[in-house]
């Protein structure tokens, strides 16, 4: 406790700590859940009691039953954390008052640790008041999902936000598709933009298609001359109300989105390429694309458990209070952390872009200018500017063969494959599976089948691949250094 704390404040609070520690082990009581309390402290206007269990109660029981505890202290705050091992309660009978973003990032104490960061995110508030502070480069993609009027929308305005403030668009880009909701639009006109912000589905296809194929160039560039790829700005794709691009798409327009996303997911970070996806209600089959590569999530309160398992693969969310409560799992942690989302209102918000805007009106150095696979550019015709070599974007090439190129190269990045393997990863039926198989038999992928054993993959190296198939992979947008990074890299 603070020293210069007068006595008759210092004794007040003794006395509000009694009587929470009392209640708080009379009430886990009444539902048979044995405690004590054997010390506390005062901290960021909040009681922190360390708890000790008792008889058979374990920390599971401790959590099932919070939720009433609180109730019927009729607390604002009533957190269960662990740490090191212990469990705490954090509690406090007046309702928390946190800082804005806006205040936070022009304090001078914050601004060399988001200088620091690549690609800093302000999470939020944890249980004891402390700032929550995460790099997006370090996750590298996030999955962030909530029910309506959850704070989902604050957070994902909170994220880019602190991006831009803090990087300049030499340093990173934004491409923000917003095609089931309108959250995004805020920020049209931002420097970091490398195209006007997405609306329509057709469009959103075409510039994954195009993000895929800068995905591919600069991989090339690393391999070619790292002194250049370092100079390149960072990209971060961010996908609002992402179920929406499925919403009335076809079969063939799933599936080529789903495979270009995978591919992003799979690959982005080795081209300094960032994922962010948004969704209201994400289920497993609404998200359409294997979520195992974003390793990072973040929970607002949802409807449903089952909502709460797609995002963080477990439940928890749904239990939260809204209005930006928060679980956030991330590799630094070994469960979820609780946080109290960053908050921003809709005037700090354009009064942050507004200043965005003026510092770094003129900063267009090295920025990256989206160009659509139809030669169409977004924005601009340019690709990077200062110098930075960009290959001329290719038309996009047909469906079918598009997709037997990524067959291919999908295959050359394993020692052996089946039809069963195909038809999980390309989501096909036996007949299109089979057929594909065949054709790899055919141009000297895969041998002959063996019985029922997996073929095996016939290309040791490079030049094993005849020069006529190597340029039909290269027409589809694959260099050679992808062919040979997928065998060397088996």
């Amino acid at each position: 406790m603070c020293a210069s704390m007068g006595f008759i404040e210092r004794s007040l609070i003794e006395d509000e700590a009694d009587k929470l520690s009392e209640g708080i082990v009379k009430f886990f009581g009444k539902y048979n859940v044995g405690l004590g309390i054997p010390c506390w402290w005062y901290e960021n206007s909040r009681f922190i009691f360390r708890i000790k269990l008792k008889g058979n109660t374990r920390e599971p029981h401790i959590r099932a039953h919070a939720k009433d505890v609180q109730d019927r202290l009729k607390l604002p705050l009533f957190h269960v954390e662990k740490k090191d091992f212990t469990l705490y309660i954090v509690a406090s009978r007046t309702t928390i008052e946190y800082d804005h973003l806006s205040g936070l990032l022009h304090r001078p104490e914050y601004r060399e640790v988001l200088r620091r960061a690549k690609l800093p995110y302000i999470v939020g508030y944890n249980a004891w008041g402390n700032i929550v502070m995460d790099d997006l480069a370090q996750f590298p993609h996030l999955l962030l999902g909530g029910s309506t009027n959850s704070g989902k929308s604050v957070g994902l305005q909170a994220l880019i936000t602190t991006i831009a403030y803090s990087k300049s668009p030499s340093k990173v880009n934004f491409i923000l598709i917003d095609v089931g909701a309108t959250d995004l639009m805020a920020f049209e006109g931002l420097p970091h933009l490398s195209c006007p912000v997405v609306r329509e589905r057709t469009a959103a296809i075409q510039t994954l298609a195009a993000l895929a194929l800068e995905m591919e160039r600069r991989i090339d560039i690393e391999y070619a001359c790292p002194a250049s790829f370092k100079q390149l700005p960072r990209l971060v794709l961010v996908i609002d109300e992402f179920p929406a691009l499925f919403a009335g798409a076809d079969k063939t327009e799933v599936r080529q989105v789903t495979d270009v996303l995978s591919n992003l997911l799979r690959r982005g970070r080795h081209a300094k390429i960032h994922l962010v996806l948004a969704a209201q209600n994400p289920t497993i089959q609404n998200m359409k694309v294997d979520l195992g590569n974003i390793t990072a999530r973040v929970a607002f309160k949802c409807a449903k458990k089952n909502f709460s398992e797609t995002i963080l693969g477990e439940g928890g969310a749904e239990t939260l209070m809204g209005r930006g409560d928060l679980l956030l799992r991330s590799p630094r942690y070994d469960s979820p952390l609780r946080v109290q989302g960053i908050y921003i209102t809709p005037t700090e918000l354009q009064q942050a872009i507004q200043e965005i805007k003026v510092h770094y009106c003129n900063a267009a150095s090295k920025k990256f200018n989206l160009a659509l696979p139809n030669n169409d550019p977004v924005e601009s015709s340019g690709a990077m500017i200062d110098n930075l070599s960009c290959s001329v974007v290719k038309r996009w090439p047909s469906n079918a063969d598009q997709l037997l190129a990524s067959v291919i190269i999908w295959a050359l990045e394993r020692n052996s494959i089946s039809i069963n393997m195909l038809m999980t990863e390309y989501r096909l039926g036996w007949s299109k599976a089979s057929s594909l198989v065949k054709r790899l038999e055919e141009l000297g992928i895969v041998d002959r089948p063996e019985g029922k054993l997996p073929r095996k993959v016939i290309p040791n190296s490079p030049e094993d691949i005849p020069e006529e198939l190597v340029r039909f992979i290269e027409k589809a947008s694959y260099s050679q250094h992808t062919i040979a990074g997928a065998i060397y890299n088996r």
